[in-house]
């Protein structure tokens, strides 16, 4: 009964150990909201490490990164087309970055993990080559699927920078 009653006491404090270390990666984010709700949205985020929510965060960053480019792609009228091939471009280099960035997420040394935030704020800054592409004229879809790819990858971020 002692070690059953232990193993319960354990276990509670692990979760809430989990749950406090999204509430303290988020409170430091630039956007605790947006974070939280990213964070506490997956239950496979509730008990997960750092490396393992930056593992899980990558995955879901290339998966919003892919969704845009897909966005990129479907826009062929002679207005949109050629802004929408940069766009592409910057998502299809994005992509590949955090691909790269899938192997970075798993070390622990601080070489790797300054790589890592170093290559996260390029990508930041090159899917927002995107919206500087279009300026007020975004089309709304496009503009929708860019500002879901970048607060991911700023989630991501802020995840990095709490390594």
């Amino acid at each position: 009964m002692c070690s059953l009653f232990s193993g319960f006491v354990l276990l509670l404090l692990l979760t809430i150990s989990q749950a406090h270390l999204i509430d303290d990666v988020c409170s430091k984010s630039g956007n605790p909201s947006l974070c939280n709700s990213i964070l506490k949205s997956d239950p496979q985020y509730a008990g997960a490490q750092i490396h393992k929510l930056g593992e899980i965060i990558v995955k879901k960053a290339i998966l919003s990164t892919q969704a845009a480019l897909e966005v990129a792609k479907s826009y062929t009228d002679a207005v949109n087309k050629p802004k929408c091939d940069v766009c592409a471009k910057s998502y299809t280099n994005a992509i590949n970055n955090l691909n790269d960035c899938q192997r970075l997420v798993n070390t622990n040394d601080r070489g790797s993990i300054t790589t890592l935030r170093t290559r996260l704020s390029a990508i930041k800054t090159e899917v927002a080559t995107c919206d500087n592409q279009f300026g007020e004229s975004q089309p709304f879809m496009m503009k929708a699927a860019s500002r879901q790819c970048q607060e991911v990858i700023s989630v991501l971020l802020d995840i990095a920078n709490h390594m």
